[in-house]
């Protein structure tokens, strides 16, 4: 039986195989989920915004795409799992709301735009993703395998 993880908005989770990483409600948030493909580990991030830069004072390290790729990478590798190793996946970054504004790009396309530079940077590639769009996701990260399971209402379940 595998144990289930529960990862609510701005947390993240770093385990091993058998566990599954769940989390719920993405709009413009992103989830990234990162994946040793040899040890089996990974860890997954409910990030809601995209630079910590603009916050003042302390924030929870899962709540901005840099410092949450940054602790993932930091509690995976204490884990010894191998940076050579580690593929990411995209999950959520919608555009949830009109705005007055149709140029605005919205929080979830900056999400997803600053969460793919820092994997970039980090040499970390993007394997899989389902991002974008106007609608929300759950989530299922599947620890023995490393596959991604994306459910939304009305739509059809999607493996990343």
């Amino acid at each position: 039986m595998q144990n289930k993880i529960e990862v609510s908005m701005g947390k993240g989770a770093v385990t091993a195989a058998p566990h599954v990483i769940l989390s719920s409600g993405l709009g413009s948030c992103v989830v990234v989920t990162l994946y040793d493909t040899e040890r089996k580990l990974g860890g997954l991030a409910h990030i809601m915004l995209p630079d910590s830069s603009s916050l003042n004072g302390y924030h929870p390290p899962y709540k901005c795409a840099d410092t949450a790729i940054a602790t993932l990478t930091k509690e995976l590798r204490s884990m010894r799992a191998s940076p050579r190793n580690m593929v990411a996946k995209l999950v959520g970054g919608a555009k949830m709301f009109l705005s007055s504004d149709d140029f605005s790009p919205g929080v979830g396309k900056q999400n997803i735009t600053s969460v793919k530079r820092i994997l970039k940077q980090k040499r970390i590639p993007v394997i899989g993703e389902n991002t974008g769009g106007n609608y929300g996701r759950n989530v299922e990260f599947y620890l023995d395998s490393g596959k991604v399971m994306v459910r939304a209402i009305g739509r059809e379940d999607k493996e990343i």
